[in-house]
């Protein structure tokens, strides 16, 4: 197919011939009959080389040449091509491309003026092209497309050997303003056919749904894309259709959707533009999917005639708000609802509460020693029994109630509906309570191996009616309620009362006073002598003691619980640790404390840090003392968790000569078979079998058990709490040659231990 190109170039508007008179003819009916057939047929023709074609047969025909061909200029304007011929040399030249400037068609093309020479005439001109020597006459005119010249019409020899007149001149300029319209209109309506072509490519190659609608709301086109996802297979099936009726005609849970509310139909009434990703479209099978949609109002010749819409699927980014919406408020593990929707439920269960005036209750919970489970056999094999704790909390409480995970192993259970009676509702809550406690009691299969494993639930309750308190409140009193059950014993549940609160407030305070006192230096060592069967004085324990001051001394009892609890026994047990170390140091320089052991406490927080040997180390090292004279007294809770570490971590520390005792032996359920593999030094009785050692058939029998255990494993024995030269005297018959008690010293400050040491020894003459 030829493209004629819209070349610059001006238009003389009427050309003179070479030598003629151009007049306008007085044509034949024959010859007005083709001119007036020509006309019709090149308006019914959109094709540029079919009319070309037309228009180069019917000069032809009418001006009686042998040979009728039509020159189109190039896009380079340098060549010109015979685009269409008809007549007797039409093969040898249809087709054939000539610079601009050769023969008499380019001169033509470059004066943009007719030429007509007679039989035997010559162009005036000094190349002609290679077929045109030998023709006895040729008329050439211009072809002028929209005031620019793109080619010309080229009569070469008249048929019967005659010659070409002006009146063929006139006849053919006549074609050529014909063949100009006609072209003119082909070549808009291959612009507009080609513009219609990069929009459907555009359209076909997006991504996007694309369709059109009339102002009454019919398609008018429908692309590929918003065929698939609208799951129509050919635009047919959905041209002509009402679109409203057919793909959006309800909201996504089925409710009807007007068209009176519909934003693309008022679009083709007002002209504003629509965008929303809030509505849905419906596919050809029945389903909805949410779509975001833009509609654009489409205008011609200043009126709306219709509109467009692009809409795109957004399944995926509705289920990635959905899923970041879940996790805003629900758990991921367990997947309950998280703090942030208990809370907005809790407001809401507090405020039904309020308009009905019945009781709810608050229960939150934890799992009794979650932490070893966790420790022991790692974090999957925690979060599956914390999934499974989830399972059944659920399946134990009513339906209306609310079941959260708060975190770590807390859980928290909004009961409402409770009734208007205090009583009653505590007992209900009591039943929930109870029933949660039941069943997560049960035994959970939690590995492949099907091992059960047993655990519990210490569980806080507390009553609220109203908005009578806070939310805040109210949490802390569940918590103080759980803590108090907890306290007691676990796998229990307690109820919240003010006493309980008292409890913790004063609780809460000890525990910023003993932060506070290892910042002020509040923490004293006390050294309470150990003796052998003689009363020498061999070692002695360090005792903690808090002195606050311008207060009396706090026990131990009354602060280690909460150092545990807090995690402060850390920084406190790496305190005795340096301070014990430094007192050794101190008592190198007096003969009669060089030789002196000293034992400290360690908890078992404290003894199972990952680098609790090289803090042991480095407190040797930067003391400089000799190890030997260090023992770390460890009780059995410490040494029966995780027994196989334990072992290596005493063996390494026995490595660099630190020695170990078994503190408060007999008071728990040590396994003999894990006692011969600890690599203890000493075994020290606890005191309370010491008390009513002498008149107690069981105390006595025990400690005789402990005494030859010991012996037989080759162990050291110790007993404490000896307080009268009756248990001095029965201990040392049974075997236990060493002593710690207040008939040898009560625990006191270095300076006056060293005092008390030097009375003794001059009792027995040391």
């Amino acid at each position: 197919m030829t493209y004629i190109p819209a070349s610059p170039g001006t238009s003389t508007g009427h050309m003179d011939g070479a030598s003629q008179d151009q007049n306008d003819p007085d044509l034949s009916p024959e010859e007005l009959s083709s001119l007036l057939g020509l006309g019709e047929r090149l308006i019914a023709e959109l094709d540029i080389d079919s009319v070309l074609a037309l228009v180069s047969q019917t000069a032809c025909e009418v001006v009686q040449a042998l040979t009728l061909v039509v020159p189109v200029i190039d896009f380079d304007r340098q060549t010109f091509t015979y685009a269409a011929a008809s007549g007797e040399y039409a093969s040898l030249v249809h087709g054939q491309t000539f610079p601009i400037d050769e023969g008499a068609c380019g001169w033509v093309l470059q004066h943009k003026r007719p030429l007509l020479f007679g039989i035997g005439g010559t162009y005036d001109l000094n190349v002609s092209a290679r077929w045109e020597p030998g023709m006895a006459s040729s008329l050439l005119v211009p072809l002028i497309s929209r005031g620019r010249l793109i080619g010309g019409l080229s009569a070469m020899g008249k048929q019967g050997g005659g010659a070409f007149t002006a009146r063929d001149l006139a006849v053919l300029t006549l074609f050529a303003n014909q063949a100009s319209i006609a072209i003119d209109n082909a070549q808009l309506f291959r612009a507009l056919r080609e513009e219609e072509l990069r929009v459907r490519l555009v359209l076909n190659s997006a991504s996007e749904a694309i369709y059109g609608i009339d102002n009454a709301g019919y398609c008018t086109f429908a692309n590929p894309a918003s065929l698939r996802m609208l799951g129509y297979r050919d635009e047919a099936e959905l041209i002509g259709k009402e679109m409203h009726a057919t793909i959006h005609h309800s909201h996504a849970d089925g409710r009807p959707f007007p068209i009176s509310d519909c934003h693309i139909h008022h679009l083709v009434s007002d002209g504003h533009a629509a965008h929303t990703d809030r509505e849905v479209h419906w596919r050809r099978d029945g389903t909805p999917f949410p779509v975001e949609y833009w509609s654009h109002p489409m205008i011609r010749d200043g009126k709306i005639i219709g509109a467009v819409v692009t809409f795109i699927d957004i399944s995926e980014r509705k289920q990635a708000e959905e899923q970041i919406r879940h996790l805003a408020y629900f758990d991921p593990l367990t997947n309950l609802p998280n703090r942030r929707l208990l809370m907005d439920r809790l407001q809401q269960a507090m405020i039904s509460s309020s308009r009905g005036r019945e009781y709810g209750a608050l229960l939150m919970l934890d799992l009794d020693h979650f932490k070893d489970l966790n420790d022991t056999q790692g974090h999957d094999v925690g979060d599956k029994l914390l999934a499974e704790v989830a399972h059944r909390l659920t399946e134990s409480v009513r339906q209306e109630d609310t079941v959260s995970r708060l975190g770590g192993d807390e859980y928290v259970v909004i009961a409402e509906g409770l009734g208007k009676e205090e009583a009653p509702a505590a007992l209900q809550a009591e039943l929930i309570a109870e029933k949660v406690r039941l069943a997560l009691g049960k035994p959970y299969t939690l590995s492949a191996g099907g091992q059960s494993h047993h655990s519990t639930p210490s569980i806080g309750v507390t009553l609220f009616r109203g908005q009578d308190v806070g939310i805040d409140v109210l949490f802390k009193q569940a918590d103080v309620a759980l803590y108090q059950a907890k306290s007691e014993g676990r796998n229990t549940i307690r109820f919240f009362n003010p006493a309980m609160q008292a409890a913790i407030d004063s609780r809460t305070f000890m525990e910023n006073a003993l932060r506070r006192s290892l910042r002020q230096d509040e923490l004293r060592l006390y050294y309470q002598p150990q003796v052998d069967w003689r009363g020498n004085w061999i070692g002695a324990e360090a005792l903690l003691r808090w002195l606050p001051p311008g207060e009396a001394s706090i026990s131990p009892a009354h602060f280690i619980p909460i150092a545990e609890d807090t995690g402060l026994i850390l920084p406190i047990g790496h305190w005795v640790l340096k301070t014990a170390c430094t007192q050794l140091k101190c008592w190198e320089v007096d003969s009669s404390t060089r030789a002196l052991t000293l034992a400290i406490n360690v908890s078992a927080r404290q003894f199972h840090q990952p680098d609790f040997v090289e803090q042991v180390w480095n407190q040797i090292t930067i003391s400089g003392i000799n190890p030997n004279l260090l023992k770390l007294e460890l009780t059995e809770s410490v040494v029966l968790d995780r027994v196989d570490e334990v072992i290596s971590r005493m063996q390494k520390l026995k490595a660099l000569g630190v020695a170990f005792s078994l503190d408060d032996f007999g008071t728990g359920f040590s396994s003999l078979s894990y006692l011969k593999r600890l690599p203890l030094d000493q075994v020290k009785i606890d005191q309370s079998f010491i008390r009513d050692i002498s008149e107690d058939p069981n105390d006595t029998a025990i400690v005789h058990a402990i005494i030859a255990m010991s012996q037989s494993l080759g162990l050291d024995v110790i007993a404490e709490g000896v307080e009268t030269q009756a248990q001095r005297t029965f201990l040392h018959q049974y075997g236990c040659d060493k002593f710690q008690g207040y008939l040898f010293g009560k625990p006191v400050p270095a300076e006056i231990f060293a005092l008390e040491l030097a009375d003794a020894n001059s009792r027995t003459g040391q």
